[in-house]
């Protein structure tokens, strides 16, 4: 549960008590200047936590390590077991959707939104254990009392889950559950094997437990809601998505909330478009990804996604440069590794890559760019960038020393 997190943090969480509407807070959050501070807020009379994870730093020391060593121990974390409990303690209560704090962030969004509600999910013929399931994060527009609709994309796994189910004529059974722990929350964002998502929480978190309910599986939560992705469509957005910019109104399925479920006290968790704890958790599972693909060309020691790209569509990657051209073999593995990924930056070991200063220094001192600048016409990017047509172009710099004179590029201050 998210108070797990609560209790770790202690008094570096702000906590309000002044009450706010559900479509106050993110101007709230602006005008205090608390974009980076873990937060709970009273909402209409209901706690809403906000930022548990939303700093590099912060997803570090949840896992007990340096920022520099993040990467390479994502790269390494395999699955662990998981722990099932028939032990499920919620208390039900009748469904109104209504009732909960779901908020409305910018005045054209289409409605309010449920950001952090994780998706549970398996084949409709598949047994009740661990590997059955996938989670996922989805954005759900609040319809009604009893009623969402999904932002469904193709073709992850929650989509092909749904499809399968559609064509059996039948609904897809899903729980929805929100207020786990921030690592949770972190493993639903990641691109894995399906099935694995349960497992890499476990090796994330040194543990989990899961509670079974009906043909669920769930992780601790305040709040857990159950019910179907039927086959009925209807619009949903608009959405303001990673780039600050509106995603387009599409037909989507609706969500039909069957049963709630209540934690005591329970709290609230949202995540704001846009934010940085949207670009935490959106872009940092990439780096380990990207990571292992460059690993197989040259020696990389580290991967970070970039702010200012949103952490989504640029990279700097740092190598230690053993032979000529392992600076543009990195820039090819790295744009192959992460198909939504628009540019790349390479660099020497001895670039602080956390610091852009440091990492224009590499660019003005070590790169030309009719020799080290590469254009990629006409490749598949993300469609989430607005300036990309049904193409897009990558680039990639290449500002590595070269090693035929490897002095002159000695760094004395």
């Amino acid at each position: 549960m998210i108070r797990e997190a609560l209790k770790f943090l202690g008094g570096r969480v702000r906590i309000f008590e002044e009450e706010l509407k559900h479509d106050e807070v993110v101007r709230f959050i602006k005008e205090k200047g608390l974009e980076r501070t873990p937060v709970i807020l009273n909402v209409e009379g209901n706690r809403v936590a906000k930022n548990f994870i939303c700093t590099r730093d912060l997803l570090c020391e949840y896992l007990g390590i340096e920022k520099e060593d993040l990467c390479r121990h994502l790269s390494s974390l395999g699955y662990s077991s998981v722990e099932i409990s028939n032990e499920f303690s919620l208390k039900e209560v009748d469904v109104n959707l209504e009732e909960l704090p779901i908020l409305r962030y910018y005045p054209k969004d289409g409605g309010r939104y449920i950001t952090a509600g994780v998706v549970i999910a398996k084949d409709i013929d598949a047994d009740v254990k661990p590997d059955s399931f996938n989670a996922s994060i989805h954005r759900m527009m609040l319809l009604g009392k009893d009623k969402l609709v999904a932002r469904l994309v193709e073709p992850r796994h929650t989509y092909l889950l749904w499809r399968s189910a559609i064509e059996k004529g039948k609904d897809l059974p899903v729980a929805i559950v929100i207020g786990v722990h921030p690592l949770f929350l972190f493993a639903s964002a990641t691109r894995l094997p399906f099935g694995k998502e349960f497992e890499y929480a476990s090796a994330l978190m040194g543990g989990l437990k899961v509670y079974r309910i009906e043909d669920f599986l769930i992780p601790p939560a305040e709040i857990v809601l159950l019910g179907r992705i039927t086959d009925k469509l209807v619009d949903e957005g608009p959405f303001v998505d990673i780039t600050g910019t509106y995603d387009k109104v599409r037909k989507q399925p609706v969500v039909e909330i069957d049963r709630m479920f209540l934690a005591d006290d329970f709290i609230y968790y949202s995540i704001t478009p846009a934010s940085y704890e949207h670009m935490v958790l959106m872009g940092i599972p990439y780096e380990p990804v990207i990571y292992k693909a460059v690993s197989n060309v040259c020696k990389v020691k580290n991967v970070v996604m970039t702010t200012g790209s949103r952490c989504y569509f640029h990279a700097i990657v740092q190598i230690e440069k053993i032979t000529e051209g392992d600076g543009k073999n990195a820039i090819i593995a790295a744009l192959s590794a992460n198909p939504s990924l628009k540019g790349v930056i390479v660099v020497d070991n001895d670039i602080d890559i956390y610091s852009y200063e440091d990492v224009e220094y590499a660019i003005a001192t070590r790169f030309q760019a009719d020799k080290d600048f590469i254009v990629i016409k006409g490749a598949r990017g993300s469609s989430l960038d607005p300036s990309a047509d049904e193409t897009t172009a990558k680039w990639g710099i290449d500002a590595t020393k070269y090693l035929s004179r490897e002095e002159d590029f000695e760094r004395v201050i």
